[in-house]
């Protein structure tokens, strides 16, 4: 079972195989259940577990329907970031959204001079498109054709995603560390 892909696993389980969803839940329930807590922020664990659940709810839902015309994981992260958008929509009107996000662009977080707190302060400063982009493809390990798949994004949007998210982490971990010294 450990030797197969995940796509073939997926095939499985659309087949009746409870095993193979077992083997895919091992295999992704981490790096999936980070992606949500680093999307919803670190004081929102209840609900990052609540929409890591529905993740896999869906894909029990829709076993029947998959075909594995892209990566398992891809088509996993893209029922996760609908899912996102989702509760983004639910909390925020896209006014209220708006401006949530330039006053949090305003607000520099104290630092208590650890570097992962540093990490942590600057990956919240970042537009949420940016954030989840960069997280997708550094935390996750998506290559960026993939990302667009997952997020429903022109490949341009998504690498002009990556370089600002870049260029502001850069920016602000060098303000941050360099304020230590």
């Amino acid at each position: 079972m450990n030797s197969l892909s995940d796509e073939n696993l997926m095939v499985n389980f659309s087949e009746g195989e409870q095993r193979a969803f077992a083997e895919l839940y091992k295999r992704h329930k981490n790096p999936l259940y980070r992606y949500f807590l680093r999307q919803l922020g670190a004081s929102q664990h209840a609900r990052a577990e609540e929409l890591y659940q529905d993740v896999w709810y869906r894909v029990i839902d829709k076993r029947e329907s998959y075909t594995p015309t892209a990566k398992f994981t891809t088509w996993l992260y893209h029922i996760a970031h609908h899912l996102v958008i989702d509760e983004h929509r639910k909390n925020l009107s896209s006014d209220n959204y708006a401006k949530s996000q330039n006053d949090e662009q305003r607000d520099t977080p104290d630092m208590d001079g650890d570097k992962h707190q540093a990490i942590k302060s600057c990956m919240s400063l970042l537009a949420p498109l940016q954030r989840e982009a960069f997280l997708l493809r550094h935390e996750a390990g998506f290559e960026p054709a993939q990302i667009c798949e997952i997020v429903g994004a022109k490949a341009e949007a998504v690498k002009t995603r990556l370089r600002y998210a870049m260029e502001q982490l850069r920016d602000c971990l060098t303000k941050k560390l360099g304020e230590r010294q």
